[in-house]
C-alpha cells in the first residue's frame, strides 16, 4: 500500500524547502571574504595537505596552484599529456611548491574535500528545487535540518551546475567549483 508514499514525499520536500527558504541569501558567509576565478573547463581540484592554503586546480589547458591566503593564483602548468592524473585514485601531482605531493582530487570524476572545519562550520548540499543545487553554509555546529537554527545558516550558492566543494585541511578556506569558475572563501582574521 504506497497510496501514502506520495504525500509523505510532497510533505517532506515542502519542509525542507521551507528550511532552504528561512536560511540568509548571500554570496558570502558572515565572518568570510571570497575571491572568484574564472577557469575554462575545471574538472577537478584538491588542496595541498602540505601547504592547506594551496589549491590544485585541474582544467582542460593544464594545472594551476591558488594561494588561498593571499587569493592569486601562484603557479600555472599547461601540460595536458595527463600523465600526472590518476582519475581511479582520485588524485594528482602537483607543480611548482606541490611537485612532491600527490594530492586527492575531487570534481568530474569524482572524490570529495572535507565538509566540515575544527570550528564546526559545515557546507551542506540541498537539491529541493532539482535541478537547481544549493550549497548550504553552516556556522558553529549549526545545522539547517534544525527549525529553529535554520535562519543562522547562508545559502551562498544557487545554480544549475556544480563540480566540487568543501574546505582546506585547515579550515581556514572552502571552495565552490564549477565548471567555468571557483568561488574561494576565506576565513577573516579576528580583531578580538
Amino acid at each position: 500500500m504506497n497510496f501514502f508514499k506520495k504525500d509523505l514525499e510532497s510533505e517532506n520536500k515542502k519542509r525542507l524547502q521551507n528550511l532552504v527558504d528561512q536560511t540568509i541569501k548571500s554570496d558570502v558567509p558572515q565572518g568570510w571574504r571570497k575571491l572568484v576565478f574564472g577557469i575554462g573547463g575545471l574538472s577537478e581540484i584538491g588542496f595541498s595537505k602540505q601547504y592547506p592554503n594551496l589549491l590544485l586546480v585541474i582544467s582542460s589547458q593544464g594545472r594551476g596552484i591558488i594561494d588561498c591566503e593571499n587569493l592569486k593564483l601562484i603557479e600555472r602548468d599547461y601540460n595536458t599529456d595527463w600523465n600526472w592524473i590518476d582519475s581511479f585514485e582520485l588524485t594528482a601531482q602537483g607543480i611548482g611548491v606541490l611537485s612532491n605531493e600527490k594530492i586527492f582530487v575531487s570534481g568530474l570524476h569524482g572524490g570529495g574535500l572535507p565538509l566540515m572545519n575544527k570550528d564546526g562550520d559545515s557546507l551542506k548540499f540541498m537539491a529541493t528545487e532539482w535541478p537547481i543545487i544549493d550549497i548550504i553554509f553552516e556556522p558553529r555546529f549549526k545545522s539547517i535540518y534544525k527549525e529553529n537554527q535554520a535562519q543562522q545558516c547562508f545559502r551562498i550558492f544557487h545554480d544549475y551546475e556544480l563540480r566540487a566543494y568543501g574546505f582546506s585541511y585547515d579550515g581556514e578556506t572552502f571552495v565552490i567549483a564549477t565548471s567555468s569558475e571557483i568561488s574561494i572563501y576565506r576565513k577573516e582574521i579576528s580583531k578580538y
